[in-house]
């Protein structure tokens, strides 16, 4: 199918067919996007996709596996990447890319499309592994004796596995929503491009309602508004256990030395989870208020948040999201000593192994062990069993 330039402009019939409309990208504010999407992000990418790797070989060794480093684990696979899809689509389609007039090229646009679908799902993974994060370590703080025996190694696993397969399942109609369609477009010049057009899949006119009802209310109520008040709840529950046994702690001074270690690991894991579900809900709340205001509108037909308001706020949304994702790791550093010590044996264990080893060789072999060596070789035994050195 081939289109000029005054086909594209007039979405001449000839060109485009049903319901099909030209792919185009909305236009963000340009001196935004390219510092945000351009720089900024792609550098905290490529950050979160090291430090999380490094976090889940960390966990996954043998002396740092817990019902709570599986969560962790989970969580750091699922923001890195959701970090990595949504990354690269904003840098290549926002950051860089210079000619927002024109439609994008196919299958360029199945890509974008694929890409934010997938984002949402690793992010959706992120919310619920952050609230089981929260409620995990909330029982076994309020039921110390009953809260391990219900969180096993096992159990953790299999919550995380369902903490992927549910969105996954629920998301995957919006892979089936769109057709695309590629169109080809004669310039002045003569040169042929092949741009993208898209329409609605026939399952989706025919069940769009619903749809679009049944989605709105799953994200909202389950990713978004349930995750956000228990991780409120949980939050709160964990930062007064915390200030109620420091307040103890300072009345048990015949603690011994060992009671003192493990009370003070449990408390800064459990800060450390206080953290991480805090930083979260500074993201998801706002985020969460907004997925509700554009419902309302869809709804009602209403215009609440102009574009002027609605596309910045978005950029700077979306880089504290992807923030939040590198924050973890300096989290782990920070406050757990078990952390810090399997990273540097990781990275500074075998190393040293080799250094002492070779400084061990080397001393096997230095000038006073081998004229040592010479002389023992040169000890003879004489007939009446009496040594003598062959000088």
């Amino acid at each position: 199918m081939e289109c000029s330039l005054k086909d594209i402009e007039t979405e001449n019939s000839t060109c485009f067919y049903g319901n099909q409309e030209r792919f185009f990208l909305p236009e963000f504010p340009s001196n935004l996007t390219f510092p945000i999407y351009g720089i900024l992000c792609p550098i905290i990418a490529i950050l979160t996709l090291i430090s999380n790797i490094i976090v889940v070989c960390v966990f996954m060794k043998k002396q740092m596996r817990s019902v709570t480093t599986v969560f962790l684990a989970g969580l750091a696979v699922s923001d890195t990447l959701s970090a990595a899809l949504w990354s690269i689509t904003h840098f290549f389609f926002y950051g860089i890319r210079d000619k927002m007039d024109e439609p994008l090229l196919y299958p360029d646009c199945v890509f974008h499309d694929f890409a934010l679908y997938f984002a949402v799902i690793f992010h959706t993974t992120s919310v619920w592994l952050t609230l089981t994060l929260g409620l995990q370590r909330c029982i076994i703080v309020v039921k110390p004796f009953k809260g391990p025996r219900l969180w096993t190694i096992r159990k953790s696993v299999f919550i995380a596995v369902m903490a992927y397969l549910i969105p996954t399942i629920f998301f995957t109609p919006l892979f089936f929503m769109k057709n695309y369609f590629p169109f080809h477009f004669i310039a002045d010049d003569n040169t042929t491009s092949v741009y993208c057009a898209r329409d609605l899949a026939q399952w989706f006119i025919n069940d769009m309602k619903p749809f679009s009802i049944i989605y709105h209310i799953f994200r909202g109520v389950f990713v978004q508004l349930i995750p956000c008040v228990l991780m409120m709840i949980s939050t709160a529950v964990l930062a007064y256990k915390l200030r109620h046994e420091r307040i103890l702690q300072r009345h048990m001074s015949r603690m011994v030395d060992g009671q003192k270690r493990d009370f003070q690991r449990r408390q800064r894991t459990t800060l450390m989870v206080v953290i991480i579900m805090a930083i979260f809900m500074v993201v998801e709340i706002p985020n969460g208020i907004v997925f509700g205001i554009k419902f309302y509108e869809e709804t009602t037909n209403k215009l609440i948040l102009t574009r002027e308001v609605d596309y910045p706020f978005a950029i700077f949304q979306n880089f504290l999201l992807l923030l939040s994702y590198h924050c973890n790791f300096w989290i782990y550093v920070g406050l757990s000593a078990r952390f810090r010590r399997t990273l540097q044996n990781f990275f500074f264990g075998y190393s040293l192994k080799k250094t002492m080893d070779e400084m061990i060789s080397m001393s096997t072999k230095s000038p006073h062990n081998s004229s040592d060596r010479s002389i023992r070789q040169s000890l003879v035994v004489n007939g009446n069993g009496h040594c003598y050195s062959e000088r």
